[in-house]
């Protein structure tokens, strides 16, 4: 059976499975480098958009006629520019967090798992709660809880948050993961914590709600009115409060049989709730790759037919050759291998990476990634500022060797999408603190070693280094991860990145950043 399933909202996607095995999954936000991308509405653009991005995953797949065609939370009239644009024997539809819930259950290891999906809002509710009995999906029950919206929302009244940028009426989709990492700046007032609650419970609209918490709190909550301490203590309490929200919805659900814990929707971002949920219930707790929107494609395949084996989660569009191989060699460029990227790192090269087919969902796991190692608080600083511009308090990520986490954490999860704030070891605080956030957690992703970062971790290994590096997305501000090779040369030329090893071609900033590296290696 050939499947297409599709989402036009923000994160949109497509995704394309051929008897039980995905095929492709293509976030929009790649091919058109605008993050979040949500389609238009007016119809002209929107068929423009999508016969692009179904052209393209044509290509990648040959596939040109499917069975059927599943659409998840898509209006009428794009249903219809879609059906004009794909050859489908059959359409079905399937509900937002149900396909959110499917995607969780076919990569998690659990036979009889609780699932919880939730986030800012789909066709059927913001909080749902799923079991899995005999293999099959059962909605359990739908919780009156919206803890996605409130959360960003309260960003916007953030100036280190915001950067004092204009926000949209419920902040901009990035506040989540900015105000997230901020929340480590601040300690939890404990007077405000009933108000908090009493903000997320009854949250209706924005205007409303934050009037309503400001006038509990004595607070201007309006955009970039707060000071930096009840800014930083505001965002700590909400913080403190989306965990013990979470914690009680899955006291409140789980029972004996329960062999894990799968977490879906857009809130199973937030590491820190993901790692207070691992340490308080003693079952393993596992997020996809792509919990939010950009997995909604994925899940709503398999309410056709269910994966015959655990879906790859290298599976986006290969990196894009737009950058012809005399281009390259005029800038000096070489074809190398992961032993010499290893060497490179040990010298303290920071390269972005982007080799074969992308990683699905909103983090870098190797083919689309910057890399260093974390021995320096200046290499964390330099990235953040020099190369990403991003905000100063914005973690980056340690990626471990699966079989040696012991070695860095005292507890470590199974984390191979960076889906948990799981504390380091004393002495790795010490040895490698550019992978610490501020609260000596690590958003840590552990490797496989069949995988590209994998191999590259064992040649640091095998050079006497231990098998951890810095792990970030390989783009720009503003942008999403890169596509084509042309993004990544002109991010070398616009930033302080060293070097782009572009699917075995590694390309030098400059003469003098090559000489210096030369010079070092001599």
């Amino acid at each position: 059976m050939k499947t297409i399933a599709f989402h036009t909202q923000h994160d949109a996607n497509l995704a394309i499975a051929q008897d039980g095995v995905l095929r492709l999954a293509l976030e929009l936000e790649r091919l058109f480098e605008e993050r979040y991308f949500a389609s238009a509405r007016d119809e002209a653009t929107f068929r423009q958009q999508w016969r692009k991005a179904i052209e393209a995953a044509v290509q990648e797949t040959g596939i040109e006629h499917f069975d059927v065609a599943v659409t998840s939370w898509v209006m009428p009239s794009q249903r219809r520019i879609l059906a004009e644009l794909v050859s489908a024997d059959r359409w079905v539809t399937v509900d937002h967090h149900r396909a959110h819930a499917l995607h969780g259950i076919h990569d998690a290891p659990f036979r009889r798992p609780l699932v919880l999906s939730f986030d800012g809002g789909g066709n059927d509710g913001t909080f749902n709660v799923y079991r899995v009995n005999d293999d099959t999906l059962v909605h359990a029950h739908r919780l009156p809880l919206n803890l996605g919206t409130p959360y960003r929302l309260l960003a916007i009244t953030m100036p280190e948050v915001t950067g004092r940028r204009p926000q949209p009426r419920a902040g901009h989709l990035s506040l989540a993961g900015k105000i997230m990492a901020y929340a480590a700046l601040g300690r939890v007032r404990e007077a405000w914590l009933a108000p908090v609650a009493e903000y997320y419970r009854h949250y209706q609209e924005p205007y409303q709600a934050l009037y309503s918490l400001g006038e509990s709190l004595g607070l201007p909550l309006e955009p970039d009115a707060l000071s930096s301490d009840d800014a930083r203590d505001l965002a700590a309490t909400s913080q403190h409060v989306f965990e013990q929200l979470t914690l009680q919805a899955v006291r409140d659900h789980l029972t004996e049989g329960d062999d894990g814990i799968v977490l879906t929707g857009g809130c199973a971002l937030n590491v820190r709730a993901n790692e207070c949920i691992r340490r308080t219930f003693g079952l393993p707790v596992h997020v996809p790759p792509a919990p939010n929107d950009a997995g909604i494609a994925v899940g709503a395949l398999w309410s056709v037919e269910r994966p015959t084996a655990r879906p790859d989660v290298f599976v986006g569009l290969p990196l894009q050759q737009d950058v012809s191989p005399d281009e390259l060699r005029r800038r000096a460029a070489v074809r190398t291998d992961l032993d010499h990227l290893a060497t490179l790192l040990r010298r303290g090269a920071i390269i972005g990476v982007a080799s074969g087919r992308a990683e699905l969902g909103p983090r870098a796991l190797g083919h689309r990634s910057l890399l260093a190692l974390p021995g320096s608080i200046a290499t964390k600083e330099r990235i953040n500022a020099r190369i990403k511009s991003r905000e100063w308090y914005r973690p980056l990520a340690p990626a471990i060797a699966a079989a040696r986490a012991h070695q860095f954490l005292p507890d470590p999860p199974s984390s191979p999408y960076m889906s948990f704030a799981a504390p380091l070891h004393r002495d790795a605080l010490e040895r490698f603190p550019a992978s610490a956030h501020l609260d000596g957690t690590a958003r840590v992703q552990t490797v496989s070693p069949d995988t590209l970062l994998g191999r590259l971790l064992d040649h640091l290994e095998r050079q006497g280094e231990p098998p951890i590096v810095l792990n970030t997305s390989f783009n720009t501000q503003g942008r999403p991860l890169i596509h084509g090779a042309r993004r990544a040369l002109e991010a070398l030329d616009q930033s302080d990145l060293d070097f782009a090893w572009l699917d075995g071609w590694l390309v030098p900033r400059d003469e003098t950043t090559a000489a210096r590296f030369a010079t070092e290696a001599s």
